[in-house]
Formats: C-alpha cells, structure tokens, sequence
C-alpha cells in the first residue's frame, strides 16, 4: 500500500484531489480498513471472483462539517455501509455508475445521476466496473442545524433525501457548479482551505445549496415557507421558546414537566399541546433529545484530558440506565455510543 507520503506511478495523469491522498493498495482488507476511517465500517467484496482492486482515497476537508472526496476501487464492488449514522454523503460517479439502495428508494447512479443516502436509513451500494466517484461528506448534526435555521424552526423527524439526484435538472446548476468550484480551490490551493472564514461560508453555501435545490421530505416546507402544511408556525410561540429556552440551562439537573410549566406559567396539558404542534414532540421528549445531543457532544470531545466513560456522561444528562440510554442514542443517531466513541480514537 502506498500511504500520503508517497508517491503514486500507477496512474499517469492526475486523478481528483490527488495531493490529498490517504491510500493506495490492491488489497480488500487494507482499502476496507482505510476507507472505513473516513466515513463508517462497511463490509466490502469484488463481485468477481479474483479480480485484483485498483483502490485508492483522497480525502480533503472544507472546514469542520464538509469534506471532499474522491474514492476508486477498480473492479465492480459490493458495498454495505448499513446505517451511516453520522453523516449524508453525495455520491457523484465519473463514469460507469452503480446500484444504489437506502431504505426503500433504489437508484442506478450514473454521470449525469447522482446519489444522496441518508443516514437513518440502511444503506447498500453496487459499484460497477471502473466507477469512481467524487463524494462529498457532510455532518448530519451540520446538516440538521442548517436546515433548522433556514425553517425558524426545530425539526419534527430526521431529514431525509430524495436518494436520486438528477444532475440534468436546471435547479441544480448552481449547487454542481460550486462544488465544482470547491473541487478546483482544493487542487490548486487556493486561499479557500488557508482562510477559516472563507472555509466557513463555503461550508454554509454548500449546506444551504443542497437543501434548497434538491428533494428531501422538508422541501414542501423550504418552499412554502412553512414547518409543515400549515400545522407548524415558522415563529415558535413565546412560551415554547421560554420552554425549550429553560431546558437547555437545566441539561444536567433532574427537572420535571412541572417544573418546566411552572418556569413558563402554563399548565400542562396547554404546554404539551403547545409543544406538539410546533415541534411534533412532547416537551419531555424534546428534552430527552436535547440531552441525547449534549451526551454526543461530550462523546466527542476529542480535548478532555481525561475523557469520561460513557456510563459516566450518561447519568450527567439523566440517563441511569445503559441499556435504555444506548437504544435511545442508537435511534437518533444511527450508532451506538461506544462507537461514537471508537471511531475518534483515544484521547490525546
């Protein structure tokens, strides 16, 4: 395998991103390995038998929340990521294309036919002879946030992508021409990657691109300017704000809904009421995931001296019992906290 630091002579002219490269290798195990650090464990298998890979990574992150990659793998392959958890991915083939399966949609990828697994739906990919593809990885927490602010309003349900991007459709002709541009600032190292500022607002640009001239299932609201039809103001009433407000100061304290409804100074059946139209949750759900957020971030941390144990920023934001802890944690994010965990390594 040849790593970043050395040089490649098995291709002769440039491939994208090239001087980010992570790997190179004619190995299953090592290009499973390598490519897994990036984005997620997967199973990988070439779909004919001994048929030798051509498998190589470049990798470049934009900022904090947006990458850009370009991936190969040579011979046709089987990919099954299952659930990505933590980020969505566009997938932009080259040339040949691929079978791509998440949840219930299927697509055939192509040049001109992009793909956009979601990550809370199981995902499954066949990539076809000679199919290399430029992928851009965006945070799901990013992604979520961005959409939030763009609605004025907190999600109800996780954001999910129309899987087909048709990249012949004139409303995407700006989005693909940024990234196109993106993709010539990072191989010519332009002042893009070099000024945190400008990588920023290249970040939102792109977020925002996405989520407004591609399908998902918040694009009617996008559109009409409205949470949802007509059900959900885009301006959250006082008291729901006060509530959500007064939550997010108690993360690590035992508060009630009493509690909640005395801050504000409704009673209870009018705050759940309140609160289950403008955010389709219950105020004690809400706070549930407010602080199954919180616990992510604290996983996270990449900077703690000492990093605590997962049982130990489970009982800071209330949740005493794993078990129950980690199923919730699972069904919002796609992973398990001890992955979360893993995937960033030990703590420096």
């Amino acid at each position: 395998m040849h790593t970043a630091q050395q040089n490649s002579t098995a291709h002769p002219l440039p491939l994208p991103l090239e001087r980010y490269r992570l790997f190179d290798s004619h190995d299953l195990d090592e290009a499973r390995e390598f490519v897994g650090r990036v984005f997620c464990p997967h199973d990988l298998a070439t779909l004919r038998p001994g048929a030798q890979l051509d498998a190589c990574h470049h990798s470049v992150p934009l900022h904090r929340d947006a990458s850009l990659n370009y991936v190969q793998y040579g011979p046709a392959v089987r990919i099954e990521p299952g659930h990505l958890g933590g980020f969505y991915l566009l997938q932009i083939p080259l040339r040949g294309g691929a079978m791509v399966r998440c949840g219930s949609q299927a697509v055939e990828s192509h040049a001109l036919m992009a793909s956009l697994p979601s990550p809370t739906e199981a995902l499954s990919m066949r990539w076809h002879d000679d199919s290399p593809q430029f992928i851009v990885k965006i945070d799901r927490a990013a992604m979520q946030s961005r959409l939030s602010a763009l609605l004025q309003a907190p999600l109800h349900q996780p954001l999910v992508f129309d899987l087909g991007v048709d990249l012949t459709n004139p409303a995407l002709l700006g989005m693909t021409s940024f990234i196109a541009y993106l993709r010539s600032a990072v191989e010519t190292n332009a002042i893009l990657l070099g000024h945190p500022l400008l990588a920023e607002q290249a970040e939102n640009h792109l977020l925002t691109s996405l989520l407004l001239s591609t399908g998902h299932n918040y694009s009617a609201a996008l559109a009409s300017g409205a949470f949802s039809s007509g059900a959900v103001p885009t301006v959250l009433p006082r008291v729901v704000k006060r509530a959500q407000e007064y939550m997010h100061s108690q993360l690590e304290q035992p508060i009630t809904l009493a509690d909640v409804c005395a801050h504000v100074g409704v009673c209870a059946r009018s705050l759940q009421q309140t609160f289950a139209q403008c955010t389709g949750k219950s105020p004690m759900a809400f706070l549930r995931d407010l602080r199954l957020d919180a616990a992510r971030t604290a996983l996270q941390s990449k900077f703690a001296e000492r990093a605590p144990q997962v049982s130990d920023i489970a009982a800071r934001y209330g949740f005493f019992h794993l078990g129950h802890f980690a199923e919730g944690y699972r069904r919002r994010f796609g992973e398990t906290p001890s992955e979360t965990r893993q995937r960033l390594g030990p703590p420096h």
